[in-house]
C-alpha cells in the first residue's frame, strides 16, 4: 500500500491510538490504586511508524491537528499538547538517520522520546502552575512506570504495527 493510501486512514488510526491512550492510562491507574500514575503513549510509537512512510509536512500537519484534540480531551488547555506532539514528530524527523534503522534503535529511540515528551509535558504544566509534582515522586511514580509500560507495548506492537505501515 502506498503513501497515497495510507494518508487517508493513518489520521483516523492516530486518533483511535490517542483514545486507547486514555482509557488504557486509566485502567492502569485505578488497577494501581493511584499508586503509580501510567501514561501509555500509543501515539508517540505509532507517529513512530507513520515518520518512516508518511510526508514530514502531512505528519506535522496531522500531529498539530491530533496534539489540538489531545489538549482538548486530556486538560482541557488549549497549547500544551499542540505544541509537545508535533515537536516529538519534528525530532523524529531530524533524528531519523541516527535512530529508525532497525528494531534496537527504534526501541531506544522510543525510550528517549516518551522520557523527553513527559519531561516536557510536566515542565509545561509546572511552568505556567497547572501542577505541583514532586521529582522523587515524578521519577519513580510517574516516570518509571510510564516507560515501563511503553516499552512492554514496542515489544507488543512492533511487529504488527511494522506490517501495518508496510515499512521495508
Amino acid at each position: 500500500m502506498g503513501k497515497k493510501r495510507i494518508k487517508y486512514w493513518a489520521v483516523p488510526l492516530f486518533f483511535l491510538a490517542m483514545l486507547v491512550d486514555a482509557q488504557l492510562s486509566r485502567i492502569l491507574l485505578s488497577v494501581s490504586k493511584g499508586e503509580y500514575i501510567w501514561d501509555v503513549n500509543l501515539l508517540l510509537l505509532f507517529l513512530m511508524f507513520g515518520v518512516k512512510k508518511l510526508s514530514k509536512r502531512y505528519m506535522l500537519l496531522a500531529s498539530l491537528a491530533i496534539g489540538i484534540v489531545c489538549d482538548f480531551y486530556y486538560i482541557g488547555v488549549l497549547g500544551i499538547y499542540a505544541v509537545i506532539v508535533p515537536l516529538m514528530v519534528w525530532l523524529m524527523y531530524l533524528l531519523y538517520d541516527m535512530i529508525y534503522q532497525n528494531a534496537f534503535t527504534m526501541f531506544f529511540g522510543m525510550v528517549i522520546l516518551v522520557t523527553l515528551q513527559e519531561v516536557a509535558l510536566v515542565s509545561i504544566q509546572l511552568l505556567f502552575g497547572l501542577t505541583t509534582i514532586n521529582g522523587a515522586f515524578f521519577v519513580a511514580r510517574f516516570l518509571g512506570p510510564t516507560l515501563l509500560i511503553n516499552i512492554a507495548l514496542f515489544i507488543v506492537g512492533y511487529f504488527p504495527l511494522k506490517k501495518l505501515f508496510i515499512l521495508e
